[in-house]
């Protein structure tokens, strides 16, 4: 659960369209508790160095399966996320414009997994404190690793088309062939199983997604069959 799943490995260069070429040079896998869901969330985080020798990072959450694109800008407001708090408006100032923003989301993820180099000290089990402000067509991420670092990032969520014309190639995981390979085996099974004897048949609805990187609950499901007290995992 906590290794990397995007479609990239580190030390080997992503060609996209010109001038876009890139170099993974680290990676880093969140996780984030949420006592609400009793579930823990957790995405990573790619450091990429750039064809201008800026680093922006690439990050893939493992529940939205989104793929965000984030380069680095600078604000004249003191941005702190961790004295932020959900629903607040803020006036930031970058590129020349002030843009009206309001904080969606703050927490704090604990570095579960590390490899490759970072422009960063980070070490597992470090607590890494974030905010996330929208407004304007704008997002912006900010971050605090330790008391020295703070950075601020506006990103991109980039869809299939996106991610080749950037990177040559979708580096979100493709997640519909298992789900139709199990399907195929299933039904084989329960074929089988219906010339022999009596089944037991249960249905799981399973997220669908879709060319563009989105994804449905809705559409479709995956049917697994159960023999005794035994079945067919995914």
């Amino acid at each position: 659960m906590t290794r990397p799943r995007a479609r990239m490995r580190l030390g080997k260069h992503l060609v996209g369209r010109p001038p876009w070429r890139s170099l993974p040079h680290g990676v880093v896998v969140y996780g984030e508790w949420d006592p609400e869901d009793r579930t823990t969330y957790y995405w990573e985080e790619w450091e990429l160095l750039g064809y201008e020798n800026t680093d922006f990072w690439v990050e893939y959450d493992h529940y939205t399966h989104k793929v965000t694109l984030y380069r680095p800008v600078e604000v004249h407001e003191d941005l702190d996320p961790r004295h932020l708090r959900e629903g607040q408006r803020l006036a930031v100032t970058f590129g020349g414009q002030e843009h009206r923003l309001v904080v969606g989301e703050v927490g704090a993820g604990t570095i579960r997994h590390l490899a490759g180099g970072f422009t960063y000290d980070l070490q597992l089990g470090q607590e890494v404190a974030y905010a996330e402000l929208q407004g304007d067509g704008v997002v912006l991420s900010v971050e605090r690793f330790d008391d020295r670092v703070l950075d601020v990032y506006q990103g991109t969520v980039l869809d299939a088309a996106g991610q080749k014309a950037h990177f040559g190639r979708r580096v979100a995981p493709r997640r519909g062939a298992g789900a139709w390979v199990a399907a195929v085996v299933v039904a084989a099974v329960l074929g089988l199983a219906g010339a022999c004897g009596p089944t037991t048949e249960t249905c799981t609805p399973r997220t669908v997604v879709a060319a563009d990187g989105s994804t449905t609950t809705e559409q479709d499901c995956v049917r697994r069959s159960v023999f005794g007290s035994g079945g067919v995992g995914k």
